[in-house]
């Protein structure tokens, strides 16, 4: 009688093994890609997940001029809305107004870390052009204003130097960075190595004494202490990425170890699939947060959600991960088959069960 049983939990504990191993391997092995296959999930870029009127205003904020310290905006989609009274409807189109300028912004931080309207030092006031017959209000426009009041002056001339003379020396600073690389893999590693030896993480971030620029690709590339928090690191990445003909993007969310808000990038690599890095993390780490996939990755990261202050989401779909690391490699080609390993002995058992029964124990 022990023999069966022995025989019966072995069968048990392998299948017990086998199937919960076998069913998501099998579900999410990928094609293997060819010339002609498309990415596993197509990123619909930040800019175009807004709306007619967020896109406008994007568009007029990515390709403002130097010199451009107003801007005009007339709403694709005007604003309108009927209330019991005029205030109700007042306020509404001006919330939904707002929440297309709001929602243009956070766009252009994510998306464009070169258009200078969306730096953390760009002070950005603005105000709506809106008209009320009866019980109807409409919103039609916006005009919006940039001032550089906020940024440091030059010790010697006690002058801001001018944003142009910034967007130059990025750009110089951009071009200093090459790569030898002829993988993806290869210029992502040789971008994270680049970003974490030449900056630091600001020890005045949250405090007065933090560096203006941290925030933005500035603050990596040019600034003299190249002092960066998540947000300036991750747009640093992206900038080189694009670079480099890699499709990347900002992410941003909490960081479960301390729930604190938190940035960092996705990038497309050449099997089809999303893996993320977290340069902030890897400056200290070396490579540790490397093209990780969703089953590594999100026991460190929640994306979409800024837990820390209050669950906060914000508006956007970021890039679907792919489940496993980029660097574990496709799965072993028996693997595709542990499903029918998983059941062969689960039919075993019920077999040894019958015979068990049937001999009355």
């Amino acid at each position: 009688m022990r023999r069966p049983l022995l025989v019966m939990m072995a069968l048990f504990f392998a299948a017990a093994f086998a199937l919960p191993a076998a069913l998501p391997v099998s579900a999410e092995e990928p094609d293997v890609p060819d010339e002609t296959d498309e990415p596993s999930y197509v990123f619909v870029p930040y800019r175009d997940q807004l709306d007619a009127n967020g896109r406008a205003i994007f568009d007029a904020m990515e390709s403002a001029g130097a010199d451009d310290v107003g801007l005009f905006v007339p709403f694709p989609i005007a604003l309108t809305a009927t209330a019991d009274g005029p205030d109700a409807a007042e306020a509404y189109v001006l919330g939904q107004a707002k929440l297309a300028v709001d929602n243009a912004f956070k766009a252009l931080r994510l998306e464009s870390p070169m258009a200078y309207w969306g730096w953390r030092m760009s002070y950005i006031t603005y105000d709506f052009d809106m008209t009320a017959s009866g019980n109807t209000a409409t919103v039609a426009s916006v005009s919006l204003t940039v001032s550089f009041d906020k940024y440091p002056k030059d010790p010697e001339t006690e002058e801001f130097q001018g944003i142009q003379k910034m967007l130059d020396d990025l750009n110089a600073a951009l071009d200093e960075f090459s790569t030898d690389s002829e993988t993806a893999r290869g210029k992502v590693l040789d971008i994270n190595n680049y970003i974490t030896k030449l900056a630091r993480y600001d020890p005045g971030f949250g405090e007065p004494e933090e560096s203006p620029y941290s925030s933005d690709a500035y603050g990596v590339f040019v600034d003299p202490d190249h002092l960066a928090v998540c947000l300036g690191y991750s747009k640093a990445f992206l900038l080189l990425c694009e670079r480099e003909g890699i499709q990347c993007a900002i992410v941003e969310g909490t960081a479960l170890a301390n729930m604190a808000d938190h940035a960092w990038n996705y990038v497309l690599m050449d099997d089809g699939g999303w893996y993320a890095v977290d340069v902030t993390w890897n400056d200290g780490d070396g490579d540790k947060y490397f093209l990780m996939g969703a089953a590594e990755f999100f026991g460190t990261h929640h994306q979409g959600v800024y837990l820390g202050s209050g669950a906060i989401p914000y508006p956007f779909k970021s890039p679907v991960l792919t489940l496993p690391s980029y660097d574990w490699g496709p799965p072993p080609w028996y693997m595709s088959y542990a499903w029918a390993l998983g059941f062969l002995i689960a039919g075993l058992i019920a077999f040894a069960l019958y015979r068990f029964v049937k001999k009355g124990g």
